[in-house]
């Protein structure tokens, strides 16, 4: 009750400073997504769409607010002149969301392992380079580090039922907020042996004394489409309407494809390329 008071209190004060044209871009610091300070403030591949947007669409005064996720989402739920950087589509969001269609596409969630273990995988790695979640979660031997309380998508999820059922010893969770730095910070002090991240994510917090590696997971390696949001109200819908028209341009993907790109691993250019030809292929 406490902490619903605390977001209402928060959105009234925050809508207050709103001008009735103005349209708000909400989004939160998922590095290296976006990045609001730091070494590499607005240097993330969804900041990179916005600045975009921004100088693209002149006729519209936009702004930026970066706020905890679960903020972002209970504003956009209750409404009003704004529009998510980083939302992925799901059914429940699209009740009060609309959403572009994609501005590019991304590689999905996967395992980040010590580069030194690399050997101890590779039984578990198929032909096309992908990892065996399930063989790999039923050997007891290595040890998965969690961020607790947070899913991973249904697919990912459903194997890690049993274990978390039976309260598996090879499960190692963690509380703490940005449980991405923590859990890679454990991962790098083999705490335990691996992990759930984003291939940006290896390469982001990758440092002299902790060297990554990223498995995509075998049937869970299809690309993520990025989309751009909005709120459904009179306010949003000239934006919406700009908005959606210009990220299917070529420019818009190409802005995104740079950006997305600079925090890929080497290793993984080519096999992402090569997904998103027979993605586009797919679609002609």
């Amino acid at each position: 009750m406490k902490m619903c008071r605390w977001l209402y209190t928060c959105l009234v004060c925050f809508s207050s400073w709103v001008s009735a044209e103005e349209v708000v871009w909400v989004g939160a610091d998922f590095p290296p997504m976006s990045m609001s300070q730091g070494e590499y403030a607005h240097q993330g591949y969804i900041d990179a769409i916005y600045k975009f947007l921004k100088s693209s669409l002149p006729q519209h005064e936009f702004s930026e607010k970066t706020v905890p996720w679960a903020r972002a989402m209970y504003m956009a739920q209750m409404g009003g002149p704004y529009c998510l950087i980083s939302a992925f589509y799901t059914p429940e969001r699209a009740k009060f969301l609309r959403f572009t269609e994609p501005y590019g596409y991304l590689l999905p969630l996967g395992l980040v392992v010590r580069a030194d273990d690399k050997a101890r995988f590779a039984e578990f790695i198929t032909a096309s380079g992908r990892i065996r979640l399930d063989k790999l979660l039923a050997d007891e031997k290595f040890i998965i580090g969690l961020a607790g309380g947070r899913s991973y998508g249904p697919l990912i999820d459903a194997m890690l039922a049993p274990a978390l059922a039976d309260d598996a010893k090879n499960v190692h969770k963690a509380y703490q907020d940005e449980s991405t730095k923590i859990l890679i910070n454990m991962l790098g002090h083999k705490r335990f042996d691996y992990m759930f991240g984003y291939p940006s994510e290896a390469v982001f917090y990758e440092a002299p004394n902790i060297k990554l590696l990223f498995y995509q997971i075998d049937g869970s390696d299809k690309l993520l489409e990025g989309r751009l949001s909005c709120t459904k109200g009179p306010v949003t819908d000239a934006v919406f309407a700009d908005v959606s028209k210009l990220v299917t341009s070529r420019e818009s993907f190409a802005v995104f494809q740079s950006a997305y790109e600079r925090w890929l691993p080497e290793y993984l250019l080519g096999p992402y390329r090569q997904q998103l030809a027979q993605l586009r292929k797919a679609k002609l």
